[in-house]
């Protein structure tokens, strides 16, 4: 039974007569009536038979109104989703007035966000569970899998939050895959700007250089297309993907919505920076929840068969899981079948710094331990230049003096524009997760620097730097594969653990939240 305050059958048949003149993109529409079981194949096929649009609507329409209330409402909810596609761009003040008649022209934008939607706690069952999930206390919507289109159809800014690896890149990329292959007859554009290469953005002066020059510059007729741009921003995408402050004034003015006004604007960012000045804005609550547990068996099942069962026997392990990122790893490493199988993931990225050391030099596994003995240098000189940008909140490694080419493997290269016929190269980890690893390695070595760090950790400008302290625990851990005694001296590392989880507790039990959430970073990290 369908608990709102008026009738969705009412709703729609009071607004008809418009939406027979005024409803776009009618294959959005049939496509979703007939995913959600509403209309049948055969109806579909009648309606596409129709020669003009018009008749195609009413056939939808009427189709819809004799099917009931619970119809209506799935109509409802569609057209809600879709508005910006279906419904067409928002009108202008001045175009809601009809010029020779002086009539108030029916506005159905205003008409779908007047209707009172239900309170829906569970998700469609048609989709699948434990992608995205609620947060109390926040405007949310609920996606999975399988609705990753209705992130492109709405028309409300978007804060996508979640954990270092639970998906979110990944998730911008799906919406980019499915607006680059759906068909569409209408002009739209979409950008995406991945922030850990904010160097490109840092310096650019106007919009037109963040489109065209950071982004792709169009073939020809640049000046039309960016005119295009700013006449229509309705139609205009944007994804800062891992935004963590404003870098760039052109960011800020997007955000503010100074520059393209009715653009919608898609962020991503981890959990400690959703509370940031510049996200207080009118965004949508997006949290990317991980995988569920039979999604992880489900993933583990087609990846590792048989094997699956040593994983999901391992408390340990299932926890790691549920972030995608961390079981691709742990799919990884048990396919290896060597023994013994890592059970976090500072053992995971040890034996990834090992491995790509092994293999970018060349050397055989029993010479392994003795080549890292002799790029100490190297590799600590890379994990300064991994600290230094953690603790700026970047990961452009702009102090790297390291040009060891087995060490650089770890890094992937960034080239930025200077001029026109000037680059310049930088270079990034292929995660943050990475870069936060290697930083902790670092402090290990400087551990004068430690209780700095903790103190760090406690203060609002430099709270992210909690999550260092997780890998550095599990460096010092004697358990943990060979890496450290190659670097630093097995005496300078006990002398370090004497003192450091006395003063870890010192310091964060009188703090009881930060405490909680260095130890919820541990218990996976």
């Amino acid at each position: 039974v369908l608990q709102i305050s008026e009738s969705a059958k009412d709703y729609v048949k009071t607004a008809r007569v418009h939406l027979v003149r005024e409803l776009k993109n009618l294959s959005v529409i049939v496509q979703n009536l007939n995913q959600k079981g509403v209309l049948g194949e055969e109806e579909v096929s009648l309606i596409q038979t129709e020669k003009t649009d018009e008749n195609k609507r009413r056939m939808i329409l009427d189709s819809v109104i004799k099917k009931g209330e619970e119809a209506c409402y799935e109509l409802l909810k569609i057209i809600d989703m879709t508005r910006k596609r279906t419904l067409g761009r928002l009108p202008f003040l001045s175009e809601k007035t009809n010029e020779t008649s002086r009539e108030t022209k029916f506005d159905l934008h205003h008409w779908i966000s007047c209707f009172s939607f239900k309170e829906e706690p569970q998700m469609d069952r048609n989709y699948l569970q434990g992608i995205l999930g609620q947060k109390s206390g926040c405007h949310l919507f609920h996606f999975s899998l399988f609705s990753f289109f209705d992130l492109l159809e709405t028309d409300k800014n978007i804060l996508l939050v979640g954990k270092p690896g639970i998906g979110k890149t990944a998730l911008t990329h799906e919406m980019l895959r499915l607006w680059a292959e759906r068909e569409s007859g209408e002009l739209d554009y979409m950008f995406y700007f991945d922030m850990r290469e904010k160097a490109h953005i840092m310096n650019v002066k106007n919009l037109e250089d963040l489109l065209f020059t950071v982004f792709s510059e169009p073939d020809e007729g640049k000046d039309a297309v960016l005119q295009d741009i700013k006449r229509h921003s309705d139609n205009v995408t944007i994804i800062f993907d891992g935004l963590t402050d404003i870098s760039s004034s052109v960011v800020e003015k997007l955000l503010n919505k100074d520059l393209l006004p009715l653009a919608k604007i898609i962020i991503t960012c981890r959990p400690d920076d959703e509370d940031e000045d510049f996200l207080s804005g009118d965004f949508h609550r997006v949290e990317v929840k991980g995988f569920s547990e039979q999604t992880i068996k489900t993933y583990l099942s087609a990846t590792l068969g048989e094997d699956q069962k040593k994983v999901l026997s391992n408390l340990e392990l299932i926890t790691l899981c549920h972030v995608p990122m961390y079981a691709l790893m742990v799919a990884a490493c048990f396919s290896s079948k060597d023994a013994p199988q890592p059970c976090t993931i500072t053992e995971i990225y040890i034996n990834i710094v090992r491995f790509c050391l092994q293999i970018n030099s060349k050397t055989k596994k029993k010479d392994l331990n003795s080549f890292i003995s002799t790029k100490t240098e190297e590799i600590l000189s890379l994990a300064e230049a991994a600290f230094l940008a953690t603790q700026q909140k970047t990961v452009n490694l702009t102090n790297l003096t390291c040009k060891d080419i087995c060490v650089l493997s770890f890094l992937k290269p960034l080239l930025i524009k200077e001029a026109v016929t000037e680059t310049i190269t930088t270079h990034a980890f292929l995660h943050y997760t990475v870069q936060e690893f290697f930083a902790a390695l670092w402090l290990l070595k400087n551990p004068d620097k430690v209780r700095d760090v903790f103190q760090q950790c406690l203060t609002e400008e430099k709270k992210h730097m909690k999550h260092l302290i997780p890998f550095m625990c599990r460096l010092l851990n004697e358990k943990s594969p060979s890496l450290m005694k190659h670097l630093i001296p097995d005496k300078d590392l006990k002398n370090t653990s004497n003192w450091f989880f006395k003063e870890l507790i010192n310091t964060f039990l009188p703090h009881l939240h930060c405490a909680q959430q260095v130890y919820m970073c541990s218990t996976s990290t």
